[in-house]
């Protein structure tokens, strides 16, 4: 396997001594750190893995009143050293902590797989997609960096577990910004660990802080700080969503990257076995929770008949279940919370799925949240699946008549960060590419080629 810029190589045994030591780990406490000091509430709670409920990563604090407040008091008191430092000295401290995270690669990737029930290959690809990001930051040009720099709010989800709280807190700080920092509630701890490394590099206390909310209560809070530069939303969940709505002071700066459905256009492809084997991997690697997970396809009516067989024919060969196997396809769903979700709404719709929902029931997965994604079609238009991101393992297939209805379709439908197309016909991918209104467009590949995070500059910290 390679990652993100083709050098990265893939090492089985290093990894499973990594992700044998990670077992064993000690449990620890994990309060909020704020400028470098550790901040409980008395609150705690624990976090358990998605691959087995047995498996606890110790206590963490949840967030007592007036802490957002806070940790944004602090954080503005380190921004004024901190943005006098020069670009080469804020560089510097990332160097080396880009140092550390490749010497500890497969460390973090275990602690990834056993947070987030990425598989081995999709946990080293997280840890790869950070150092991508943090050496393009430390490619930083001095002439880029014009704007106005302070707090900003940096509030992730689970589905970019690492890159994204990680390579955002890292685009802002070498800006010149201090951050707070929100990660996952259900797999913060690769966030914790880089934290660690952090302070062993000697970056400054407060530069980055980190609250954990298990009740999602702090997040309005933080984004409705009037002291903030700036908030960045990335990945999904309803709160994420709602916070779209929320009346922030309109000189903040918001920067928006909320999963969509990911959409793909199928329209006479080359080959329609390759072609349902990358819409398997865009729809569910990591059981359909990655940023850049595909939740729709929408398919001419040609070759609809044909995908739809390449698609079920494929899906039979799919391992759900333990992440840790070499051969797994997708583990588990995050959490209890959205398993139930996943079995609601595909209760409602069991006469339109032709494939999947059902519980993976074996000695292994008892403990999880293991369920085959599900492969829906015929359902009505105004269904809700049918245009917006559930952020669950379910495939939607639309089939228009032609070209331009597929293009009607994609324009209706509620994409995110991206769109694709599987197609021969040049005229097609050329049509697409032109009109498709998204921030990145993959051709003929599985939007497993995105990469999260890869955008995370430092220039958009700015205001």
């Amino acid at each position: 396997m390679t990652g993100p810029e083709g050098n990265f190589t893939f090492d089985n045994e290093k990894f499973e001594a990594a992700f044998q030591a990670a077992l064993q780990m000690k449990k620890r406490d994990h309060p909020s750190f704020i400028g470098g000091m550790k901040v409980a509430s008395g609150l705690d709670f624990v976090v358990k893995s998605p691959i087995d409920g047995s498996i606890s990563f110790g206590s963490f604090q949840e967030p007592e009143a007036g802490i957002t407040e806070y940790a944004v008091d602090v954080a503005l008191k380190v921004h004024t050293q901190w943005a006098k430092l020069s670009l080469k000295e804020r560089i510097g401290y990332f160097e080396n902590l880009l140092g550390m995270i490749k010497a500890q690669r497969y460390r973090l990737a275990a602690m990834v797989l056993l947070s987030s029930g990425m598989t081995r290959q999709e946990a080293v690809a997280e840890v790869d997609r950070l150092i991508d990001v943090i050496s393009s930051l430390c490619r930083t040009s001095e002439n880029s960096l014009k704007g106005k720099t302070g707090v900003w709010g940096i509030i992730t989800s689970y589905n970019s577990p690492l890159a994204s709280p990680v390579g955002h807190a890292a685009a802002a700080a070498i800006a010149g910004n201090t951050a707070v920092v929100m990660p996952s509630k259900y797999c913060p701890s690769p966030v914790y660990m880089i934290y660690d490394m952090m302070e062993n590099v000697g970056l400054p206390s407060g530069v980055m802080n980190i609250i954990v909310d298990r009740k999602d209560m702090t997040y309005e809070q933080l984004a409705n700080d009037s002291r903030l530069e700036g908030i960045l939303i990335s990945g999904s969940g309803e709160y994420l969503e709602e916070m779209i709505f929320l009346q922030v002071d309109d000189e903040l700066k918001v920067l928006n990257e909320l999963k969509g459905m990911n959409p793909i256009i199928v329209h006479r492809p080359g080959d329609i076995n390759a072609a349902a084997r990358d819409i398997l991997e865009s729809a569910f690697r990591y059981n359909g929770q990655g940023l850049f997970s595909s939740s729709k396809i929408i398919v001419t009516a040609d070759d609809s008949s044909k995908l739809i067989n390449a698609l079920l024919e494929k899906a039979r060969e799919m391992k759900i279940g333990d992440p840790a196997d070499t051969d797994t396809f997708a583990g588990p769903i995050i959490s209890p919370a959205n398993s139930k979700k996943f079995v609601q709404t595909t209760d409602k719709i069991r006469g339109n799925i032709l494939y999947g929902a059902k519980k993976v029931e074996d000695e292994f997965t008892r403990n999880g949240e293991y369920f085959t994604p599900a492969i829906i079609t015929g359902l009505d238009d105004d269904n809700d699946l049918m245009f917006m991101d559930s952020g669950l393992p379910i495939l939607c297939i639309k089939a228009v008549q032609d070209l331009d209805s597929a293009m009607e379709e994609l324009e209706e439908t509620e994409c995110g960060l991206s769109a694709g197309i599987m197609s021969k016909d040049h005229r097609a991918t050329e049509r697409f590419l032109s009109e498709a209104d998204v921030k990145f467009k993959f051709v003929n590949e599985s939007s497993a080629s995105l990469r999260p995070a890869v955008y995370a500059r430092a220039e958009e910290f700015l205001k």
